[in-house]
């Protein structure tokens, strides 16, 4: 195995609405109704589909017109939902960089928002070839996003690693033929890489 395949979010930097709404609303408790009254973090996964930001909230501002303003800041605000990079996780990344492994990435992310983190993240240069959900029009872990990766960059699943940190889109890599590694912290992404015979000596 040679080809490795990264997840972003959560895995190479962080991503947390929080960090936007926990200052717009006065109580977490507020926070989390509004979470759950409209349902905006489930249907995020159709703006990473492809559909327009603006398809999405308008139609919810439409039916919760009391969220307007909270609902406008998914889009007007989401720059401030990224957070740090996960430092460990890049240290390993330009490690294997620097060793010659093949380095892709296979991301849930609108295709609005993608170039804002490519452009401001030097990492991303990284990697041979990226897969955006949102340009794609699928998502993990829908079976279409991994054959697109592998077919548009000539690899064999078996000579793959795909690291995600959610385990429904690392089960599917595994059905396809993939090596799979549940993303916790950089130190166990360290042990697993290593345990499947990847050369690593960057100390975290």
């Amino acid at each position: 195995m040679k080809n490795i395949i990264f997840d972003f979010g959560a895995v190479l930097i962080d991503w947390n609405p929080n960090k936007v709404y926990s200052s717009h609303f006065k109580t977490d408790e507020e926070m989390e109704r509004f979470y759950e009254e409209t349902q905006i973090q489930v249907l995020n996964k159709q703006i990473d589909k492809g559909v327009p930001f603006d398809a999405i909230l308008n139609d919810l501002s439409s039916n919760f017109p009391h969220h307007s303003v909270p609902i406008k800041l998914w889009k007007t605000a989401w720059h401030r939902m990224i957070g740090e990079p996960i430092w460990g996780s890049i240290s390993l990344l330009k490690e294997l960089k620097e060793k010659n492994y093949p380095l892709y990435g296979l991301t849930n992310w609108s295709s609005e928002t993608f170039p804002y983190v490519y452009y401001k993240y030097d990492f991303f240069h990284d990697f041979i070839d990226i897969v955006v959900s949102g340009r794609e029009k699928t998502i993990k872990p829908e079976e279409k996003i991994y054959k697109i990766c592998l077919e548009r960059n000539n690899l064999a699943p078996e000579s793959c690693i795909f690291i995600d940190d959610n385990k429904s889109n690392v089960e599917m890599a595994i059905n396809l033929g993939m090596a799979g590694i549940v993303f916790v912290n950089p130190e166990q992404l360290k042990q697993s890489l290593v345990e499947l015979g990847i050369d690593l000596d960057t100390k975290l």
